[in-house]
């Protein structure tokens, strides 16, 4: 009789630590995914970003991702030109912005060896944002701040990229979508942290 009771007890006390286990287990998982994240590595280079990836993944991009990264790697492209209108409140985090673009992107371009890519950035003032033409050879990437955008979101078409931001911070994460989907792209990148 007493074997039988040490056999249930064992066995209760087994079926215990496995729940309890798989609840830390759990909990250790929603630890990590709610963690934020700041860098990433690529091609042996560690990119480091000034907001959440995570929060940055979650930008939307219309058509897709796909498209948005295709369009830097397009071999006709040559020139990357970067439009923006002018306000006093926003050219801080404009500055911010295109460094951080052209800094990554180049670095980007320099880990595609053997195929060399270079690519012209370049930054311009616009007084509207009505007739952006398209040019062959050209990217043009036009920021649209939260004064006259409604949504957060990315749009590409044809040679156009248009970057709509409802915050300042919105702003950051949609310059940090770009730069990953270019990195989603050519490869793929890695969290750390």
């Amino acid at each position: 009789m007493k074997a039988k009771f040490k056999v249930k007890t064992f066995i209760k006390t087994l079926i215990f630590l496995l729940i309890l286990s798989a609840i830390i287990m759990v909990l250790i998982q929603v630890l990590i995914n709610l963690k934020p994240v700041n860098s990433v590595k690529y091609r042996g280079l560690l990119f480091v970003f000034r907001d959440n990836v995570k929060a940055a993944e979650r930008i939307p991009v219309y058509p897709n991702d796909k498209m948005l990264g295709n369009m830097f790697w397009d071999y006709k492209i040559q020139n990357i030109s970067i439009l923006f209108k002018p306000e006093q409140q926003y050219i801080g985090r404009y500055q911010a912005n295109f460094f951080e673009l052209a800094y990554k992107l180049t670095a980007i371009y320099k880990t595609s060896y053997p195929i060399i890519f270079e690519k012209n950035i370049n930054a311009s003032e616009i007084e509207s944002f009505d007739n952006i033409t398209r040019e062959d050879g050209v990217l043009k990437i036009v920021y649209i701040p939260p004064t006259y955008a409604n949504e957060t979101i990315i749009k590409v078409s044809s040679n156009r990229i248009y970057v709509y931001a409802k915050t300042d911070r919105d702003m950051d994460l949609a310059t940090m979508k770009i730069i990953l989907s270019v990195m989603d792209y050519a490869g793929n990148y890695t969290y750390l942290n």
